[in-house]
């Protein structure tokens, strides 16, 4: 049976990754701040309201601890000087307006008068003129708010044939407030029109953007300072790298949630619909399900601490914050003011109390499932093992609990499952997984490889060195596969790259994302002696980049999968390469290894290519798939719009009469009842989505894939009958 590794490769990628920089990292910051300033920044934060946009001696401080780490230990070596500058200038500027619809021409040049002097405003600490471009930003969305509520009030001209354009990244500036004014209206109409043409009766459908519309400035100003700090300091960071990127308190608490999949809450999936807090799925046997009281599709109203006398209203609060009173410490009680779904807004609420515990969410864990093919040489089963990131929950295992989350011992728990149950191959799914933790995914590919390179890590030293799997054996040396998409990145990418070179088993699906990098997280407060009472965040830099052990990287290339369908795809670069800062392709040196004994042999994957090929031809469900996929990918590659109504009913009526047509065809090839309408549809679509915890049916290209594995495999065994 095959060790684990997470101690030896856990340390080793942290060795290769970040030991220099803890060792000499605190000789970069410079000399501590005086006694005198700390008090100043601490007195300053504490007395800082909710939304205010002035930021504190703390955060210049922040800023330079910031400045010293890019410019010294990022994997990108850059100068920051006056060309740079402009780089940060316009990052900030796209962070804000990214569609130009709130800054004229003449904000543009009055910002571009600081072009060349970020890189100087940066080493000093200065927020001051970021934070004045925010405050310019924060008039703007005032100025257009008050005109929508204004226009939408007035009737509506929708017998023109003018046109709105979608796609604004690359329109021009508005030179004037008469050109925004135009714009706005054009805007406004299309919205308005998008209303109606979901059957919102004309009232409705005014006094619903007139709210979105009134609080476009309302959420503007609930900015807070370490939001705004965060915003500016992520123009820098993402104007060196587009995975690098400053984490406040908030967002590196919801960073470690993310890494360990877990938190203490009521266990329940949340999101704002208008201004209330809907809940979307309650977990399986958590403590909101324990209650019996609450269920998909109530409202949070309200919220307190242990008792009902502290129940705050929440309504109009962002997600964020009403989230963040709602999590605690494990055992304590939060008090919620439900709306229950079936009496409505404007039912009577009812109070629920819940004693807060650990939540695994489960959702996002690794999960199994078995495909049974019926094949000409009987009944087959495939076993799938669902991936949607890989994670690890650091603090949890150090501290030595048995039981915490991490992607390989849960693989490996389900892969004693799956061979338990007599599966005859296997399924990796990593589409959508965007990666994770470095060591995990080394550790995982031990589990199916005998033993040898995984991934090769080039620092910022330049020194190279290869994360190997150890042990000897293997948990699964079955026929296997991954699946993957352009949504599978990173530590997705190492994974599938290192089965392919080792010919360990078939990649299927689309070419990946394409992201070769690493990112190493380091908390600011370890580097500040901990002298401010509010807490620092949290600097996720790229260190390093990963490289096959064929030598080359992923970087913009992504992994090519072995096998892959001819499927619509939407105009323009996707992934890495839509970045223009990222890191260039390039490649280093093989790193020696053996390839996997059973591999497929390359005449074996033509002739399954080809009965794929010819399958596929002759399955209606999959042909209506590509179907829907080419429908919806035409519609979102559109970068105009009508803004005549009769024109735009016509063309929607066409477009979901094609939609209803097409997913009724699934339905019925799923053994389900047909949709009547497609409003029917799409509310049982929404119910779908919304509920999380369901396993999904499997889709044709997953179960395309189980016939691909499965042809290879019966073509595998008749090629070696024949050579004996």
């Amino acid at each position: 049976m095959k060790k684990r590794m997470y101690t030896k490769i856990h340390s080793l990628s942290f060795k290769t990754v970040l030991l220099s920089s803890l060792i000499t990292l605190g000789g970069c910051l410079g000399t501590p701040p005086s006694t005198t300033l700390i008090e100043s920044a601490n007195a300053a934060e504490n007395a800082k309201s909710k939304g205010s946009t002035e930021l504190t001696p703390r955060h210049s401080f922040e800023y330079k601890i910031i400045n010293s780490m890019l410019k010294r230990y990022h994997y990108k070596k850059f100068e920051l000087n006056d060309e740079f500058s402009g780089k940060i200038l316009d990052q900030y500027i796209d962070q804000l307006d990214p569609s130009k619809v709130y800054f004229t021409q003449a904000d543009i040049n009055s910002f571009n008068v600081h072009r060349d002097k970020f890189d100087d405003y940066i080493n000093d600490g200065n927020t001051e003129v970021a934070v004045n471009i925010f405050k310019k930003y924060q008039q703007r969305i005032s100025e257009r708010s008050k005109y929508a509520v204004a226009r939408i009030e007035q009737p509506f001209s929708l017998d023109k044939d003018d046109q709105y354009l979608l796609d604004r990244k690359d329109a021009n500036w508005e030179v004037s407030e008469t050109g925004l004014n135009k714009l706005w209206e054009k805007r406004i109409t299309n919205a308005y029109i998008n209303e109606i043409l979901t059957d919102t009766k004309p009232a409705e459908a005014v006094k619903k953007l007139k709210k979105r519309y009134v609080n476009m400035t309302k959420r503007t100003s609930q900015i807070k300072p370490n939001e705004l700090f965060q915003t500016i300091v992520n123009a820098y960071a993402g104007a060196v790298e587009p995975h690098t990127s400053y984490l406040s308190p908030r967002s590196s608490e919801q960073f470690d949630i993310n890494m360990s999949l877990s938190l203490s809450g009521i266990g329940a999936v949340l999101r704002t619909e208008e201004d209330h807090t809907k809940i979307v799925s309650v977990v399986p046997g958590g403590p909101a399900d324990l209650t019996g009281q609450i269920s998909a599709g109530d409202s949070i109203i309200g919220v307190g601490q242990k008792n009902v006398e502290s129940i705050k209203d929440i309504v109009g609060w962002r997600l964020s914050d009403v989230v963040n009173i709602i999590r605690g410490e494990k055992g304590s009680t939060v008090v919620l003011s439900v709306l229950p779904s079936a009496t409505g807004l404007s039912g009577t609420p009812k109070t629920v109390k819940i004693v807060r515990d650990k939540i695994k969410l489960e959702h996002q864990a690794a999960s199994k499932r078995i495909i049974e093919l019926d094949r000409p040489s009987g009944k087959v089963k495939v076993g799938v093992i669902d991936l949607p990131s890989f994670y690890i929950d650091f603090k949890a295992r150090n501290r030595g609990d048995k039981d915490y989350a991490g992607t390989t011992r849960d693989v490996k728990k389900l892969l004693l499952e799956l061979n338990k149950e007599g599966i005859d191959d296997l399924i990796i799914d990593l589409r959508g997984n965007g990666g994770g933790s470095l060591s995990e995914v080394v550790s995982l590919t031990g589990l199916f490889i005998d033993k040898g390179p995984v991934v090769q890590i080039n620092d910022t030293t330049g020194r190279t060195d290869v994360l190997k799997d150890e042990d000897s054996g293997t948990i699964y040396d079955g026929p296997m596969a991954v699946l993957i998409d352009k949504g599978s990145a990173s530590a997705s990418e190492i994974f599938a790259g290192a089965i392919q070179d080792y010919q360990r088993g078939i990649i299927i699906g689309e070419t990946t994302f394409g992201k070769g990098t690493v990112q190493t997280v380091l908390p600011l407060e370890s580097y500040t002696r901990k002298t401010f009472d509010k807490p620092l965040g949290q600097i996720k830099i790229t260190s390093a980049q990963f490289f096959r052990i064929n030598g080359e990287s992923t970087q913009h290339k992504g992994v090519i999968p072995d096998l892959s369908w001819d499927l619509p795809q939407v105009e323009g670069d996707f992934g890495e390469r839509a970045y223009k800062n990222a890191l260039p392709w390039r490649r280093i040196s093989i790193a020696q290894h053996k390839d996997f004994e059973r591999a497929f042999s390359p005449m074996v994957l033509q002739r399954v290519k080809e009965q794929s090929l010819a399958r596929i031809s002759k399955n209606p469900k999959f042909r209506t798939t590509v179907e829907r996929v080419k429908l919806l990918v035409d519609a979102g590659n559109e970068t105009t719009t009508s803004l005549n109504l009769a024109k735009r009913k016509a063309k929607r009526a066409l477009f979901n009469k094609q939609l209803l047509s097409l997913e009724n065809k699934l339905q019925v090839a799923n053994g389900l009842p047909i949709y009547k309408t497609i409003k029917e549809m799409r509310d049982a679509q929404e119910k779908q989505n919304d509920d999380i915890f369901t396993k999904k049916p499997v889709d044709v290209f997953l179960n395309e894939a189980a016939h691909i594995l499965t042809d290879l495999q019966e073509l595998n065994i008749s090629a070696a009958a024949k050579q004996q």
